[in-house]
């Protein structure tokens, strides 16, 4: 029987890649959660738990020890961040779990991405700043893709998954909770006139997404698979279905890719100084670059094909948001499952 060990257990992403597998389960495999605080795993999870901490790397040995296969979503990320913090937190213990996972003999690492690097790698976004500035989450993500690249000779085998922007159920964090609140301002200006895609997708989708690749043969020890949603609208068309259904204000105007980073990075600056977060930061123009994304080679590689629509999963989170949130989500408010 293989082991397949789940980062980041308790989180977004690890809390339905746990439902995934429980609902599609075999014998051949058994579940391990991993995570910091197992009182905080889905009460329906019947599995074995390592509990601990990824920043320590006796811990890491024991994940890596224990796992035949390693679904990496652990994850720690702000949004008006430091370079510092993203390597210590996310960067430098990612890459000590894959060093770690070579060096025990996991048979297969999967690691969750992020739908933006596609522009990043191929150079196409509308900021000369280097990455680290622009938002070091997203420098690290590059460090360590480039990382997986670089050990492809060795007999572990590796699927990135550079999944879209996350919606649904048990999320609190993410572009929605950071927009919303924005858009009632009617302060915010649509970038390109909101023409790029915003290519969102469920958890539960990235979920069997997960399953799948963990469970999948493979032709090809190295992979990186786009994981989106069954059908993916543009920034205009999320805008106008909460304008339309909830209410949210529209953008009154719009301006060019350029400026926006230019208009966030004063922000950035003069809230460096000034009590409370900006109205927008690099990061947020960022997840509003093209990403040219499909699940193509998703379904050919692992048999993906996402079930859920883009607008159930926003009805689902905002409703959770209405119930649950208090006040706007801070920009530093931290990811770390």
């Amino acid at each position: 029987m293989q082991q397949i060990v789940i980062t980041g257990a308790t989180g977004f992403t690890g809390s339905h890649v746990l439902e995934a597998f429980q609902r599609n389960l075999t014998h051949e495999y058994a579940i391990v959660a991993a995570c910091r605080n197992d009182s905080k795993l889905p009460k329906s999870f019947f599995g074995d738990t390592l509990v601990g901490d990824l920043t320590d790397k006796e811990y890491i040995n024991r994940v890596t020890s224990t796992g035949d296969i390693i679904c990496h979503t652990a994850a720690w990320a702000e949004m008006n961040g430091n370079d510092e913090n993203s390597k210590k937190y996310f960067y430098y213990p990612t890459i000590d779990l894959i060093d770690s996972a070579i060096k025990n003999g996991v048979k297969r690492f999967i690691f969750l991405s992020s739908i933006t690097s596609n522009p990043i790698e191929q150079n196409r976004i509308h900021s000369k700043r280097p990455l680290d500035k622009i938002w070091p989450h997203y420098d690290s993500i590059i460090k360590i893709e480039n990382h997986l690249k670089n050990i492809c000779n060795t007999e572990m085998e590796v699927i990135i998954l550079r999944v879209g922007f996350f919606v649904g159920r048990n999320y609190s964090l993410g572009i929605l909770p950071i927009l919303l609140p924005r858009l009632k301002t009617h302060l915010v200006p649509w970038i390109d006139h909101g023409k790029t895609s915003l290519p969102l997708v469920d958890g539960r989708d990235i979920g069997l997404a997960f399953q799948l690749s963990a469970t999948a043969s493979l032709k090809n020890k190295f992979n990186t698979i786009d994981i989106v949603g069954r059908e993916i609208p543009s920034v205009k068309d999320v805008f106008n279905y909460l304008h339309d259904t909830y209410k949210y204000p529209l953008p009154h105007l719009s301006v060019n890719f350029k400026f926006a980073y230019f208009f966030a990075r004063i922000m950035q600056l003069i809230h460096r100084v000034i009590p409370g977060d900006p109205l927008i930061v690099p990061a947020i123009v960022l997840l509003l670059e093209e990403t040219k994304a499909t699940n193509e080679k998703a379904e050919k590689i692992v048999g993906f094909n996402p079930k859920i629509h883009w607008k159930e999963s926003i009805d689902l989170q905002l409703e959770e948001m209405i119930n649950n949130q208090k006040g706007k989500m801070k920009m530093n408010k931290i990811q770390y499952v």
